[in-house]
């Protein structure tokens, strides 16, 4: 397995983490806001460049130094941040791609321009003036901005119109329906297997069990981890769209949907080039598909993009307080580039692309086997203990409850 540790310096005792607090975060989340500042504007290189080191400092020393789930801890009241150790690998991640695309903002050649919409009739965006106050904003929505949606480093600034509902009504069902979905999953873990409800952790493999079963109930507890960050990612996401149209007066356009359906996938690159979240795609596009392709072509593409995955996602595990464990969550995404390398094998040996109902069953077998390389190593961290919903609003535990009693 490819071992991050061979590159990167190996971080402390995460035990030696410090509560989190916003005085401490805020003057990355600050130098990260004003080189988005001098992305906008022309002829800055030099400055933008001298913010790296400051940058990359403040970022290991949060990274590494700050507790998100001790510090959410105390503002809650709580006594022990056990069960909120999934903020850390969220946190962890955060700002690994804070330091990722501050690095790319740095080293452009060409000022990053915001697009407003094309007149009816035309189709070239147009440049937004480079006033103080849009300059201000657009640095705004650059650091928040994953996609690209709007921007001339996107390959696809203005997204086609989704078939789907854009009400706010039909946002807010979908919204509280992946609540639901997310709770039903973890709760139905904890019900079957106790063990993962313990914040010390588990492992997905019951010993007691022959391998059948134990491989059987293995695979199911990792569709559900999968579910529970698929259903969280699109919650969450809802809520923010809810905030944009409401508050803030946006566009359903500059809100399309995050993911789309990843079930009804019926290859690897499907699952992953559109249906799975495209949350952090550009920076995976950026370190590891552009310089795959010019070594290696469209294989080098794809096993660099899900390589720069595998080590973003390694580095993520260690936020959950347990130490290291390189090569499982990495391993994970390395074998699903080999899968898509396999796929594109057989569509230039065939002359046809992996598709259809065993175009579904490979990809659910590929994605569903391995993955208990991820979702094992996360449940042996707690990842099925944490709280999502406070003990006394558990929708989908009643949901859950509710079938088992009427079977």
């Amino acid at each position: 397995m490819f071992l991050p540790s061979a590159i990167f310096p190996h971080p402390p005792d995460p035990a030696l983490r410090q509560p989190y607090t916003t005085a401490v975060f805020l003057p990355l989340y600050i130098c990260h806001y004003l080189l988005a500042v001098l992305a906008v504007l022309p002829h800055t290189g030099f400055l933008r460049l001298a913010f790296v080191p400051v940058i990359l400092w403040q970022a290991w020393y949060c990274a590494v130094g700050l507790d998100l789930s001790a510090g959410l801890a105390k503002s809650l009241g709580r006594d022990s941040s056990a069960r909120l150790n999934h903020c850390n690998l969220v946190f962890v991640i955060g700002v690994i791609n804070i330091v990722l695309k501050s690095l790319e903002w740095a080293f452009t050649r060409k000022p990053l321009r915001r697009y407003d919409p094309p007149a009816a009739g035309q189709h070239a965006p147009v440049e937004r003036q480079l006033s103080i106050s849009n300059v201000l904003l657009d640095a705004i929505d650059l650091v928040s901005s994953q996609r690209g949606i709007g921007w001339s480093w996107s390959d696809k600034p203005f997204p086609r119109a989704s078939t789907r509902s854009t009400s706010i009504a039909s946002i807010l069902a979908k919204m509280l329906v992946k609540f639901v979905v997310l709770d039903a999953s973890q709760y139905l873990v904890q019900h079957i297997q106790p063990s993962l409800n313990e914040p010390a952790g588990d492992t997905l493999f019951d010993p007691t069990l022959s391998a059948l079963p134990r491989c059987a109930r293995a695979a199911l507890f990792t569709v559900c981890g999968g579910l529970m960050v698929y259903a969280t990612m699109d919650a969450l996401y809802h809520a923010a769209t809810l905030v944009g149209r409401l508050v803030l007066r946006q566009q359903a356009w500059q809100w399309p949907p995050l993911s789309d359906r990843p079930w009804t996938a019926t290859s690897i690159t499907e699952f992953w080039g559109f249906r799975w979240h495209q949350s952090l795609r550009h920076v995976f596009v950026v370190y590891g598909a552009r310089p795959g392709r010019t070594l290696l072509g469209k294989p080098g593409a794809i096993l660099g993009g899900f390589a720069v995955s595998a080590v973003i996602h390694d580095m993520g595990i260690w936020g959950f307080g347990r130490g290291t464990e390189f090569g499982t969550a990495g391993g994970f995404f390395l074998l699903m580039g080999f899968g898509a390398v396999l796929e594109l094998a057989f569509e230039r040996l065939t002359g046809q692309r992996v598709r259809g109902a065993w175009g579904w069953a490979w990809m659910m077998a590929w994605t569903i086997g391995w993955g208990t390389l991820m979702v094992d190593a996360w449940a042996r961290r707690g990842f099925f203990a944490c709280d999502f919903f406070p003990n006394g609003l558990r929708p989908g535990k009643w949901l859950v409850d509710a079938i088992i009693s009427l079977v």
